[in-house]
């Protein structure tokens, strides 16, 4: 498990987002991660699951981003 500093987990917790969502939207859109979680464009939210699953401990099939749900490939 990652240890995710006290800002990634009340935006995650905030969101019903799984931490490592919210650690690459931060990590990757800073300034406007709330405006990316809430409207991604295809690009963004191909780059922020291609890095929440780098986060992502290796026995972990899914996550989430608000609603929707996101199986490892």
């Amino acid at each position: 498990m990652n240890a995710f500093n006290s800002e990634i987990r009340n935006f995650a917790d905030s969101r019903e987002t799984s931490y490592e969502i919210a650690a690459a939207l931060i990590e990757l859109f800073p300034e406007t991660a709330e405006q990316v979680w809430d409207a991604p464009t295809d690009d963004q939210s191909a780059q922020v699951i291609s890095r929440a699953w780098e986060l992502a401990d290796a026995e972990e099939d899914a996550l989430n981003w608000g609603a929707e749900r996101i199986v490892r490939a």
